[in-house]
């Protein structure tokens, strides 16, 4: 049981002292030169008539008759009151001893006017409309032992909390343990293990007056800092907290200056102790990376990194630069399936196979013809959501909410997002040197042996995830290194599927190209000058283009849409449509699809006599950026299985606007997906290699190139070291650390309630962008059918898109882009024709 505070609730007793009040107890003319004597001349000549009796006037009463005799009896047995009381309280061991003076004693001790005694002693009372000073009493001799009996007190809860605060060397820089401290549930623990000293803290650290005025301050997490410096003060091995803070403080940008300073009050550890916890947390962290590998599943991803290296002293073999080289991440599932023995020699044989049967045109078709009747549910609850989730619509008050024609269609392949689902990540160290990165990660990673490196070659598989750059450059790297002499130099281990990051940004980018047109059309340009989003009107690889781009093209289609439920709803405004029931709802938005934003639509217009080339620009937009709209959100929440039927999409797309570079990814991964891949890594690649949750939360999923873009911001800004000493080898010491300062930095954001600042994207209400640019479409008629109607009277228009994916579905059928990238693969070809001759090598070497 909690021992209870005997500092935790003032005491107060009304019968024999006087009431706390915020008066003045006493008149300055009460007191002789500021003292506390209970006698001396006192002036009261103006106060004559208020002044009250002395205690000589007054009779004496019954109890102070008593008193007196009982006083007479002790001096007349040659005792002072003192002596009387000692004698009493233990005073010697006859005293001890006797019967009756033990039973006097005992209940003097369990008395309950002995608190009042003492209160008297320390405070004595006056009477009523006293002017005189207040007596002396015994207070500087109980002030004294209070003193002396709280100093024992208060250590001994000192200690007894002690354990909390222990760190001892080992352990002490785990991710769990810096990680596992919770403020709340230790200040819980605290108050039971020290409830005076708490409570002491406490009432020391606020007023009343300031709980009365701001009652959510609560200053517990400031006492346990306290506490917890007490206790390193006395024995640095007490330094749990401190260490906590140090690795906070050391990547939050404080100073080595500023370490000492803080180390010195005992809040932190020290600057050096910090930096050899970085080594030794990159060096366990390693550790850990390697025993997780042995029982997990795991991928690789890898992207440039320029750091910038800065020196107070210049030489001719010592300046500042710029240094380019890589970074890489090691990303390990504990749900993740793991790949069967002996799944090498199978990848050989599929990709022996595939490269003599690549896929054709006819058979393209027939993959985007099944994956378009799968998107087909999830188009037309993306074109219901734009509804339901309007602020005028007010979805929430709809009577038929829970219908299940309103409801979001299931996942063609959902990801899970549990706890066992997270994905742990590790950054590897940086290398300045791109030509020898995969033997450099290879040795971190522990394949530095020819043992290991024959097992690797011959019975595993390791994927590398990266951006087209980076995957163009492994797989040429693939096809360089055909004819060496080993499994293992060969690279015949190597998986190269390209990021999905990229994928959506050349997607975007495609978009924008096709249907930016001029600021005197009904394109994007003009849509971006009505927004004011100037920086839109030229692609861009730097800065916030993506991010700009992405969310301009929902907000165009949001607003294009919404107006479309005016039209084929016939009604001034979306509120009206809340008395329509869900299945006249659901067959307005499949109208809303077939007619305006299909391709359907776009041949039924083409076919017209006198077709409306303005509307033809709507329906041509609305069937483009869906599918876009349809990605983004398929990655955010895991539907790999949506991802992969955006595929066959994708590549008419980049056929059509010329963009090799990505076709050949987008055909790469579909001769992956259906030739090339044995089944057991097909379904690893689409589970494992294409989007991570780093979360449990349901829309936490990512790109794996994603996150490889925010360990490089790490790197380079979010937790970037400078001084004359940050170099490569520093920075191999230090990226590994940067899982666990990740997890330290989050935790004790969550733990003082800042992580909110600088972590959170507050999204400002787009509602007043999109009802503008409505306005302009309605304005414009652009979804109205006006025979005739011309976008230009000059036959080519630069606000005229073109059919992107329409053309490269024609490109397609020609062969042409497919002739080009077999010729590519032919090269493979040539090589495997001696692959039996090659394995039979790997295995003597």
């Amino acid at each position: 049981m909690a021992e209870s505070s005997s500092l935790a609730h003032p005491y107060s007793d009304l019968d024999y002292s006087e009431p706390e009040s915020d008066e003045s107890d006493f008149h300055p003319r009460d007191v002789n030169n500021g003292s506390d004597a209970e006698s001396g001349p006192i002036d009261e000549s103006d106060d004559e008539g208020s002044r009250a009796p002395s205690n000589s006037e007054l009779p004496p009463g019954p109890l102070a008759v008593k008193i007196s005799k009982i006083l007479a009896v002790i001096q007349g047995n040659g005792l002072g009151v003192a002596e009387f009381l000692d004698a009493l309280s233990w005073g010697d061991r006859e005293c001890t001893l006797d019967a009756r003076v033990r039973a006097a004693r005992i209940a003097l001790c369990n008395s309950s006017l002995l608190p009042g005694i003492l209160r008297r002693w320390h405070r004595p009372p006056r009477p009523p409309n006293s002017r005189k000073a207040r007596p002396q009493g015994a207070r500087s001799a109980m002030e004294h032992f209070a003193l002396e009996c709280s100093r024992t007190i208060l250590e001994r809860e000192l200690e007894s909390v002690a354990d909390i605060f222990e760190s001892p060397f080992g352990d002490d820089i785990s991710e769990e343990e810096l990680t596992s401290l919770s403020f709340p549930q230790t200040v819980k623990l605290v108050k039971v293990r020290a409830p005076n000293l708490w409570q002491l803290l406490f009432s020391l650290a606020r007023t009343e007056g300031q709980q009365t005025r701001n009652p959510n301050k609560n200053p517990s997490n400031t006492i346990l800092i306290v506490l917890a410096m007490f206790s390193y003060m006395r024995t640095h091995h007490r330094g749990r907290l401190q260490k906590l803070f140090a690795v906070y403080f050391k990547f939050r940008g404080l100073s080595a200056k500023g370490f000492d300073t803080l180390h010195a009050i005992g809040l932190t550890m020290s600057n050096k102790w910090t930096g050899e916890a970085v080594d030794r947390i990159s060096e366990e962290g390693m550790k850990a990376m390697k025993r997780l590998m042995e029982l997990y599943p795991w991928i690789l991803s890898y992207d440039n990194a320029v750091v910038a290296f800065r020196v107070f002293s210049q030489r001719i073999d010592h300046k500042s630069s710029q240094g380019s080289g890589t970074a890489a991440t090691l990303y390990l599932k504990r749900s993740a399936k793991a790949l069967p023995h002996g799944i090498n020699r199978a990848f050989q044989e599929w990709r022996r196979e595939a490269a003599q049967n690549p896929l054709s045109g006819v058979e393209i078709f027939k993959i985007s013809l099944a994956a378009d009747a799968r998107r087909l549910p999830h188009l037309k609850f993306l074109t219901l959501r734009f509804l339901i989730n309007s602020p005028d619509f007010d979805f929430a008050t709809y009577s038929g909410n829970d219908h299940t024609l309103l409801q979001k269609p299931d996942a063609i392949h959902q990801l899970a997002h549990g706890k066992e689902d997270v994905t742990l990540q590790y950054l590897l160290a940086s290398y300045e040197d791109n030509s020898r990165l995969i033997l450099e990660w290879l040795k971190q990673l522990g394949y530095d042996t020819p043992e290991a490196q024959k097992k690797l070659g011959l019975e595993q598989v390791m994927a590398w995830v990266g951006d087209q750059l980076t995957v163009d450059r492994l797989r040429n790297l693939y096809r360089f290194r055909a004819e060496d002499d080993n499994s293992f130099e060969r690279l015949d281990w190597l998986l190269v599927p390209p990021g999905w990051l990229h994928i959506q940004m050349a997607f975007a980018n495609s978009l924008h190209k096709q249907h930016l047109g001029t600021a005197k059309g009904r394109g994007l340009s003009a849509a971006f000058d009505i927004l004011k989003r100037r920086g839109l009107q030229v692609q861009r690889t730097q800065g916030t283009f993506f991010h700009d781009l992405d969310e301009t093209l929902h907000i165009v289609a949001e607003a294009q849409i919404r107006e479309l439920w005016l039209q084929v709803g016939k009604t001034d405004t979306l509120a009206n449509l809340r008395s329509k029931s869900p299945q006249e709802l659901f067959k307005l938005a499949e109208q809303i699809l077939t007619d305006h934003a299909s391709s359907a639509a776009l041949v039924k217009m083409h076919i017209k006599p006198r077709p409306d080339e303005i509307k033809t620009q709507s329906i041509m937009f609305l069937r483009d950026v869906m599918p876009y709209i349809l990605l983004r959100s398929a990655v955010k929440h895991g539907d790999v299985g949506l991802m992969e039927d955006m595929i066959p999409l994708m590549l008419f797309r980049f056929v059509g606007g010329k963009n090799n570079n990505y076709t050949g990814e987008m055909l790469e991964m579909l001769q992956g997906m259906q030739r090339e891949w044995p089944p057991a890594i097909r379904e690893f690649v689409r589970d494992n290699c294409w989007v991570i949750n780093n979360t449990t939360r349901p829309a936490g999923f990512m790109a794996v190139d994603e996150a490889q873009e925010m360990n490089i911001k790490d790197i380079k800004v979010t937790y970037r070291s400078e001084g004359p000493n940050v170099d490569w080898d520093y920075l191999k010491k230090l990226h590994p650390a940067i899982h666990v300062i990740r997890a330290v930095n989050s935790h004790m954001e969550s733990e003082f309630k800042t992580r909110i600042r600088g972590r959170k994207h507050t999204v400002p209400k787009k509602e007043q962008d999109v009802r503008e640019l409505q306005q302009w479409y309605r304005a414009s008629d652009v979804h109205r059918f006006k025979p005739g109607r011309k976008i230009s009277n000059t036959g080519k228009s630069k606000d005229k898109p073109v059919d992107v994916p329409g053309k490269g579905g024609i490109a397609m059928q020609t062969g042409k882009t497919l002739q080009r990238w077999v010729e590519i693969r032919s090269v493979e070809r040539a090589i495997n024709e001696d692959w039996d001759d090659l394995m039979s090598e790997s295995d003597s070497d």
